[in-house]
């Protein structure tokens, strides 16, 4: 291995720095094509990649730089080598599909984890590379996966493995992620590869790119097919951004094709949040996910799943908010705020309402929602709550800023609904900005972040919460005057867009507020 590997190194050396040169030299072409070869069985070498060998990466910067070099020639001189090297590339995708398969089962079993994420970005690197040589092959190269495809469909002489079907998937999706092109007959083919799946049965195959997401939302008898394969996979630690991804891509774009499957769903899921099999941001595009599909249900079913779903951190939550503070309960604190602003950011049945309007396509028109909007139920259940850790928490800027993200995140997704929080919001900013004066610029920043947001969403409410605050003698600060009350009400109330310039003003008012401004502590702020 050790021979194969430093002879790869030169091959590949020899390539990648002179390859425009030995392109020129027209009379040893033959030579050169030997040397291109010779570095493609480097990439094609035997095993699997990083457990057997570890030569074949080495080679894929190669394949860049020579496709570049003969794209940088003029015309004429560009057609004469595409016509030599185009077939080489054709070869080149071949050889990067079979390096892209998974192993057996039982040999990945044995995989340490490192090995399975040097794996994993190495099938990233391939990505990568497929996704370039397409800038070369262009059409046809599509054209050759669809054959493959269709032969792998036809063949009832041998049964084809999994991994040689998500191989092909695969490919297909570093292609298909980047360009733009009429999907419906590739669609087509990929996806009743996907209905065949009971031929194919794993759950590594799972994996497709947004573009056949919104193919299902066309052929939503499909999701009988996909749904089974994407919620089994869920509870795979080993698939854990692919299931995950795959399953928000199908409810942000199939929602109103999902209510039959909704409540299957919402209990996988809360199965496997619970079993805490996901990492932290998988758990927080898994609330997404879920926000998207609980807003094309009624009203009463939202809030019944929103009970089975989130009562759980809600306990979790009061029992933490009783504890002393350290650094244990802090990331379990900020971990189940995360869940819910992740929640409430996609759950919207305004959108639900506007799709519904005369331009909505039929087969996508909902009925529209009547009584509280869901999310404001839930806030308004929790409010105390969240005060209550917040009152304990207020000088660790973590989780104040994930306090702030959760009323930050509600207040763009609710926009005007927002309205029946926003007194109870202003007044808990109003007892945040008594404190806060003492604390740091990031939890200033924080504060300004949400003061934006309702500034921009619920602008008359929070004019009158601002006027109303500040009347009140000695607040928020016995150091500035109506005067200068009135001027930073003004300048927050004027500034609807610039996120930047209202951080400016609640600093510049801070400083006031300690006496602070024009003294050399200005400059901690």
């Amino acid at each position: 291995m050790e021979t194969s590997h430093g002879i790869c190194r030169i091959a590949v050396s020899l390539g990648e720095n002179h390859s425009r040169a030995l392109l020129e030299q027209v009379e040893h072409w033959q030579s050169f094509l030997a040397l291109v070869n010779m570095i493609m069985f480097c990439t094609g070498i035997p095993g699997h990649y990083p457990v057997n060998e570890t030569t074949s990466s080495l080679t894929l910067t190669f394949w860049y730089t020579l496709q570049d070099d003969i794209m940088s020639f003029e015309a004429e001189k560009q057609a004469v080598y595409l016509q030599v090297y185009r077939p080489v590339y054709f070869q080149l995708v071949d050889v990067l599909l079979h390096k892209a398969q998974f192993p057996t089962d039982e040999e990945y079993a044995s995989w340490s984890s490192d090995e399975k994420e040097q794996f994993r970005i190495y099938r990233v690197d391939i990505s990568d590379t497929l996704m370039y040589v397409y800038e070369m092959l262009g059409a046809e190269l599509l054209s050759n996966l669809y054959d493959k495809l269709g032969r792998l469909l036809t063949n009832t002489e041998q049964t084809t493995s999994w991994q040689h079907t998500e191989a092909l998937l695969y490919g297909f999706q570093s292609i298909a992620e980047t360009i733009d092109v009429n999907y419906s007959d590739l669609a087509d083919t990929v996806m009743f590869t996907i209905g065949q799946f009971r031929l194919f049965s794993h759950v590594q195959t799972i994996t497709f790119p947004r573009a056949l997401a919104e193919w299902l939302a066309d052929h939503p008898v499909m999701l009988s097919s996909v749904l089974p394969l994407v919620l089994q996979a869920l509870g795979n630690p080993d698939l854990s951004v692919s299931s995950v991804s795959t399953l928000k891509k199908i409810c942000r774009e199939c929602k109103y094709d999902l209510p039959p499957y909704a409540s299957n769903i919402v209990a996988v899921s809360q199965e496997v949040l619970i079993k805490q099999i996901h990492k932290t941001s998988q758990c927080m595009w898994l609330m997404q996910a879920l926000g998207f599909l609980l807003s094309a249900l009624p009203v009463e079913e939202i809030l019944r799943n929103l009970h089975s779903l989130i009562t759980p951190y809600i306990q979790q939550l009061e029992k933490l908010a009783e504890e002393t503070p350290n650094p244990s309960n802090k990331l379990a604190i900020i971990h189940i705020l995360g869940l819910l602003s992740n929640l409430f950011t996609t759950l919207d049945i305004t959108k639900q309402e506007e799709e519904s309007g005369e331009n909505a396509p039929p087969i996508k028109s909902v009925p529209p929602q009547t009584g509280p909007n869901p999310v404001v139920v839930v806030l308004q259940q929790v409010f105390a709550l969240i005060q209550t850790v917040l009152s304990k928490w207020l000088n660790d800027s973590q989780v104040v800023e994930a306090v702030c993200a959760i009323f930050e995140k509600s207040v763009k997704t609710l926009l005007h609904d927002f309205a029946p929080m926003v007194s109870q919001l202003s007044e808990m900013l109003g007892q945040m900005y008594s404190t806060i004066p003492q604390s740091s610029r990031s939890l200033m920043d924080q504060f300004a972040e949400v003061l934006f947001c309702l500034n921009k969403h619920c602008f008359a409410l929070l004019t009158v919460w601002l006027k109303e605050a500040l009347r009140s003698p000695g607040f928020p600060s016995s150091r500035v005057s109506l005067e200068q009350k009135d001027t930073f009400s003004q300048q927050v109330l004027r500034e609807r867009l610039n996120k930047r310039r209202v951080k400016d003003i609640v600093k510049e008012f801070t400083l006031v507020c300690r006496g602070l401004h024009g003294t050399e502590y200005a400059a901690d702020y």
